[in-house]
This record gives structure tokens, sequence and C-alpha cells, in this order.
């Protein structure tokens, strides 16, 4: 470095650049920062078209037995060759395991009479079916419960058929016991 007299001299930094050089730098920066972002944008894009709609949602032909239904029920028992008529009500629900499988739980109470109230029933279904025709299932079910306050067990089955597109109506046969009692259960109808 040499030294002039009469003039000022500022020393300077090797490592500093010019005015000249730092805006090219300043230029180099917003380049580079400009080229990372349409980057990121182009690969966010490119994404975005690796998306794919979901495959549409697999549409059975069967009528729709799933889920809670509540309806009620009217028919006849026969105990030791007397006949009573009965009215109930159900509520259940129902499952598909497979397309062509139905899978479920009900809770019946009845009324039995035989020229005034005589018996009463409250049982618990489990109950198993599958479909012959695209509206009609047929199923068997097992329960427990109670008929005039005794324990009772149930055994039976039915065809259940779509009647509208929201309802069905089902024919059902079935015996049950309590101790020594047995009734059979005949076209009893409800939904």
């Amino acid at each position: 470095m040499s030294l002039i007299v009469g003039k000022d001299v500022v020393a300077q930094n090797p490592l500093q650049h010019s005015d000249l050089q730092g805006t090219h730098m300043n230029y180099a920066h917003s380049l580079l920062a400009g080229a990372a972002l349409a980057v990121s944008m182009a690969s966010a894009a490119s994404a975005a078209d690796l998306l794919k709609p979901a495959d549409p949602i697999y549409s059975s032909p069967l009528f729709n037995f799933e889920g809670l239904y509540i309806g009620g029920t009217a028919g006849g028992a026969l105990s030791s060759g007397i006949g009573y008529g009965t009215l109930g009500v159900v509520v259940g629900a129902n499952f598909a395991v497979s397309d062509g499988i139905m899978a479920g739980v009900e809770f019946q109470g009845d009324a039995y009479w035989n020229g005034g109230f005589t018996a009463y029933d409250a049982l618990a279904f489990g109950r198993v079916g599958g479909f012959v025709a695209d509206n009609t299932m047929l199923y068997g079910d097992v329960g427990a419960g109670f008929l005039n306050g005794s324990a009772a067990y149930a055994l039976g089955g039915g065809a259940e058929m779509a009647l509208t597109g929201l309802g069905s109506g089902a024919v059902r046969g079935g015996t049950s016991g309590a101790r020594e009692n047995r009734r059979r259960d005949c076209d009893r109808g409800g939904g």
C-alpha cells in the first residue's frame, strides 16, 4: 500500500467488494431466490397433478337392509293347542358382513291376548341372513329374554322383503320356551 501525502487515505478491506460488485451480488442473490421459488412452485404443481380422483363407491344392486330400524309386529302364537293374538314392537340394527350377507341384533317386545291380555315377552336376538334376490333376505335368529317374567330362549327365522325404497316387511316363524312352557309363533309379520 502506498502512502500519498496530502490526500486522505482510507484503508480498504480486501474482502469488501466495490459498489459494482455489490450490485452484481445482490442481483445474483435475487436471481437465485427467484429460481428457488420457481422450482418449489413447479414441484407443488407437479404434485397436484399426481392426485387422482377417488374410485367411485361400489353400488350394490341389492336392497340396503343396513342400519337402525324400528317397527311393529302383529301375528299369532300357539301354545298347548290354544291360539293367541300378538302385537309388539321391534328395534334393531343390521350391518353388511359382505355384499350378500347381513348380521344384526334385534330387541322385541310382544303382548299376547286371548279374550284379554294373557302374557308378554321381551327378547333380544342375534341374526344372520343372506340375500336370495335383489330385494329379499332369508335369515335365522337366536335369542334370550323373558316370557311372562320367566327366563326364555327363542329360535327362529324368516324372510324379509323390501316393499319401498325405505321400508320392508317380514314373515317370521320361530319357537321359544320358558321352563316347561313352549309356544309356536306363526305368521308373525313386522318391519
